[in-house]
């Protein structure tokens, strides 16, 4: 159906019926890969009807024309679509021909490439056509487009080399940096540094003069961002957002960085803020980048796919925006262990807390159990800040045990099995019991003859418990485990609750460390 239906569109087209809309609903079919293959043996190699249409006089017809032509990756549509380049008046067709032919080797048109992006960055590109009231727009009223073609140009000439990667550079003392990390646990963070000046604030730790190699050991941030020197908020508003950036000297910054390695950077946009802001944010950053590209000139170069640093933009209450650098050509191996994970697996910067804040309550070799360990983050992590004895950890989670072992390597004495927590017994008691309990819904949470999931599961860990174990657990329902340790107490069986540390305010998620006893 689908293949009759394009052959029909391409017949309308050839007698020149709604040519217009029938290409872009072509361009909306042929995104099937399939049906692109069979649109191409339709055409059998010629492309006569579609290099016509180049020369019509409706841009957006010459304009999607020209896509089409593109997805065939036949070099016979380069010359023409190059042509059409060319000629164009329209500036914003321009680029469309250049993303059309950026998969065909372009590269005997790198001096006319080059060419235009010299007089485009010397402001001497060419102008738009007159629009409907028959105004002339101004070079920088459009500069969307030219510094869109701007931007498609560096990238096909980068792309027709090697592309430049560049070393991070500034390590001791680190430049100003903040470390994002739990909006409710700030202070274990904090708490690790001992170099530099450090200073809280309401989700992360902001750091002057400290040591990269220490911060970069300490395991519970999330992100570390870069606020650029002497930045302010900037209007949200992409062409004074640009401009802005610019006078902040961004380009210069990342050269600083980078030990004065010259660019292109490559980068991309984040947005964060309100809803008024996002339900703008396509439009917002292709305008942000395209102006920014345009200033800088090609020191730093918009790209989506493969980048080197985040230029993270943050909603401020008065509306302005905050500007920040985050870096990938900073390596962060903290979490290298990490090859395989679940939906459902905790991210290890979160384990890190958990263990963090368990810390004082561990002991060195100690046995450890994790009942519901998933993918295994939390015993890794347990292993990684305290060395332990033999470690056990249990799911029912078939793919997750594999996983688990996966991402364990030779990580500690880490055995994982596929069972169920309510069946399983061991030779040897467990000094620390380590866990996120699961969430409702799942299988293994349920009453079972009118008691509590979290009764049944501190019952079953008293089976495996020794005297004065320690028990932490991550859970979302903390009020139903105390209730449960209560209930446990009556029976015999002492949970004492010796912290409660929140961790997620809107899920309600806390961690409860507890002490056993038999009484």
């Amino acid at each position: 159906m689908a293949e009759s239906s394009l052959k029909q569109l391409y017949e309308h087209i050839t007698r020149g019926d709604e040519v217009r809309q029938n290409l872009i609903s072509v361009r909306q079919m042929i995104r099937d890969e399939s049906l692109r293959r069979k649109f191409m043996v339709l055409l059998g190699g010629d492309f006569s009807v579609l290099t016509g249409l180049l020369k019509d006089q409706d841009p957006k017809i010459r304009r999607n024309a020209a896509l089409i032509l593109g997805q065939a990756e036949n070099e016979d549509v380069l010359a023409p679509i190059m042509e059409a380049w060319r000629t164009e008046k329209t500036l914003f067709v321009r680029e469309d021909y250049l993303k059309a032919v950026e998969h065909l080797d372009y590269r005997p048109c790198l001096p006319q490439l080059r060419a235009r992006l010299a007089e485009i960055e010397e402001g001497e590109g060419q102008e738009e056509e007159p629009n409907q009231t028959g105004q002339e727009h101004s070079l920088w009223d459009n500069n969307k487009h030219l510094a869109g073609e701007a931007s498609q140009i560096r990238r096909m000439i980068e792309r027709a080399g090697e592309k430049k990667r560049h070393t991070y550079a500034k390590t001791d003392p680190a430049p100003e940096l903040l470390l994002v990390c739990n909006r409710c646990q700030v202070a274990a963070t904090a708490e690790q540094i001992q170099k530099g000046s450090v200073r809280m604030l309401k989700g992360g730790v902001f750091v002057r003069d400290g040591s990269l190699e220490e911060l970069m050991q300490i395991r519970t941030w999330s992100e570390m961002l870069f606020p650029i020197p002497g930045a302010r908020p900037i209007p949200a508003q992409d062409r004074e957002a640009a401009e802005c950036l610019h006078e902040m000297k961004v380009y210069g910054y990342l050269k600083y960085l980078h030990g004065g390695e010259e660019g292109p950077y490559r980068y991309r946009i984040e947005l964060k803020g309100k809803r008024s802001l996002m339900e703008r944010k396509g439009s917002f950053i292709r305008g942000l980048a395209s102006r920014l590209d345009m200033l800088e000139k090609g020191g730093i170069q918009n790209d989506d796919t493969d980048y080197e640093a985040e230029l993270r933009l943050i909603e401020r209450s008065d509306g302005t925006l905050a500007p920040m650098l985050k870096l990938f050509t900073l390596k962060d191996r903290r979490f290298s262990y990490r090859k395989a994970s679940t939906a459902q697996s905790m991210a290890p910067v979160n384990a890190a807390l958990v263990l963090r804040l368990a810390l004082p309550y561990l002991k060195d070799g100690a046995q450890v159990l994790d009942p519901f360990c998933g993918t295994g983050t939390l015993l890794i992590e347990r292993e990684l800040i305290l060395p332990s004895g033999t470690c056990y950890g249990i799911d029912t989670f078939g793919e997750a045990i594999e996983k688990a072992r996966a991402n364990s390597g030779t990580i500690g004495h880490i055995n994982y099995i596929n069972r169920n927590f309510f069946d399983f017994t061991h030779a040897y008691a467990f000094d620390e019991l380590i866990t996120e309990l699961p969430q409702e819904g799942s299988r293994i949470v349920e009453e079972a003859d009118g008691v509590s999931f979290e009764e049944r599961f501190l019952r079953k860990a008293s089976e495996l418990l020794s005297e004065d174990a320690i028990v932490a657990v991550v859970t979302r329902s903390p009020k139903a485990l105390e209730e449960a340790a209560r209930q446990a107490r009556q029976e015999g069986q002492d949970y004492r609750l010796l912290q409660k540390y929140l961790l997620n305010e809107r899920l309600g998620t806390t961690e409860l460390i507890f002490r056993y006893h038999r009484t």
